[in-house]
């Protein structure tokens, strides 16, 4: 992380950094947000069948975060 608040803003508006459930399991990792400090809700948005399912979340600072899962 790098600590420079007269240039970095936690922010739920700017562009999210997605990461990929490795696992497969989108609703396990997303059973990890809240206990861990994040905000979000588990709904899973299905893209199509093809590529599989997203779900987006605030992590601790405020910053938005999207997971996916084929």
């Amino acid at each position: 992380m790098v600590h420079r608040p007269e240039y970095y803003k936690p922010s739920d508006c700017g562009t999210p950094v997605y990461f990929t459930a490795f696992s497969g399991d989108l609703p396990n990792e997303l059973s990890k947000v809240e206990p861990a400090g994040g905000k979000g809700d588990s709904t899973q948005n299905l893209i199509s069948k093809e590529i599989g399912s997203m779900a987006i979340f605030l992590d601790t600072e405020g910053n938005l975060v999207a997971i996916h899962s084929r």
